[in-house]
């Protein structure tokens, strides 16, 4: 499923910024439950990591999320934290942010990074260059200026990326789940004029990757987010809230049998400049011209019942990464190739000494599952 960036999580941010008079780059959402979205004092949106739209209507089909879904709307492409988060902060999609994924190659620095954590992707040691040489695209809402506030994981809201879209809004720590509502509705009681709050919960993307999405473990994440929800709302009645709620991204469980782990594949391995980029569901590979013959073959006869082969180059100019302009480093972050993993099938880096990563739950590919995120709306 390719994203639809007229019907995404890069509109629901235009829709939002059209209410403070904020230019956007994108097109707002065309939904009836927002269409009096300019009316609310406040605007709270909560980011729930990982919730895609098929898990809440599989796996919570009793929930409050459900009763009031209103709609679904796709991520970006990679459908991946990095890439997703970004254009929830800035408005735009990948195509003009150029976070393409979890896993981002800065050419400027010779790095392979986790983009987020602002670290090389081997040790995870942070970068000590400043963020904004690499991620140079300005945050769309921080005009909005003490009426905008984060409500963060004490773990990220001081992070150099967190600061570098935010500027001078209102950074708001939490540790928990309860102390994440808790701070919430503190933060809307005491705006004293129009404001627009965003939370973000990264418990269920934990616990889906590390237990599947489908699992029992992931359900009773969402359950208790459900839960404090109920509560959240019952304390706001009468407050003029709107509050939206969606996902950045869904997930593909896999069985180990049909992961790849590259240390297994010594000649793809060898046709690579660097190692993969993205996710692990859809990666990058930069490849040797002296081995691109190499690295076609290896890919349509041993990769053959896992992926797609895509020339990068024509991911962009058939707008994956979004519409209009793209920013002129894009190229040099999705590689020569990209291989995209059928449902299922995913694809991990091996360095030497390290013990390779094991996930049951991945994303960043184009199934549904991990394409379309919720749209779930409520009046306070």
């Amino acid at each position: 499923m390719k994203p639809d960036y007229h019907n995404s999580i890069v509109n629901l941010i235009s829709s939002i910024a059209e209410v403070f008079n904020v230019q956007c780059t994108y097109p707002p959402l065309r939904c009836k439950s927002l269409y009096d979205l300019e009316d609310a004092r406040h605007i709270l949106l909560l980011v729930v990591d990982g919730l895609g739209y098929n898990h809440l209507k599989n796996y919570a089909p009793d929930s409050l999320l459900q009763k009031h879904l209103t709609d679904s709307i796709t991520s970006v492409f990679l459908p991946s934290t990095g890439s997703a988060i970004t254009s929830i902060m800035t408005g735009v999609a990948p195509q003009q942010h150029c976070v393409t994924g979890w896993f981002v190659y800065l050419r400027e620095y010779g790095v392979v990074s986790r983009i987020l954590p602002y670290s090389n992707t081997i040790d995870h040691n942070l970068l000590g260059s400043d963020i904004s040489n690499v991620v140079s695209v300005k945050p769309i809402l921080t005009s909005i200026g003490p009426n905008y506030s984060l409500v963060m994981p004490e773990q990220i809201a001081d992070s150099v990326f967190t600061k570098n879209l935010t500027h001078n809004a209102n950074r708001i720590r939490y540790s928990g789940l309860r102390q994440f509502f808790k701070k919430i509705g503190r933060a809307v009681v005491q705006s004293k004029s129009k404001s627009y709050i965003y939370g973000y919960w990264p418990g269920l993307d934990a616990s889906a990757h590390m237990h599947g999405s489908s699992s029992t473990e992931a359900q009773q994440q969402l359950k208790e987010f459900d839960n404090h929800l109920l509560t959240l709302i019952e304390s706001l009645e009468g407050s003029d809230t709107k509050i939206i709620v969606t996902g950045d991204h869904g997930f593909n469980d896999v069985e180990q049998t049909n992961v790849i782990y590259t240390h297994e594949h010594p000649a793809f391995e060898e046709c690579l400049i660097l190692p993969l980029c993205g996710d692990t569901r859809s990666v990058y590979a930069y490849v040797r011209s002296r081995k691109i013959d190499q690295f076609e073959k290896y890919v349509h006869t041993k990769f053959e019942n896992a992926c797609e082969l895509r020339s990068s180059a024509d991911l962009i100019e058939d707008n994956w990464f979004g519409l209009y302009n793209a920013h002129p480093r894009l190229y040099d972050r999705v590689g020569d190739y990209t291989l995209i993993f059928n449902e299922g099938n995913a694809i991990v880096n091996c360095f030497p000494g390290f013990e390779p990563l094991v996930m049951a739950g991945h994303h960043g590919g184009i199934s549904t599952n991990e394409m379309l995120v919720p749209l779930c709306v409520f009046d306070c």
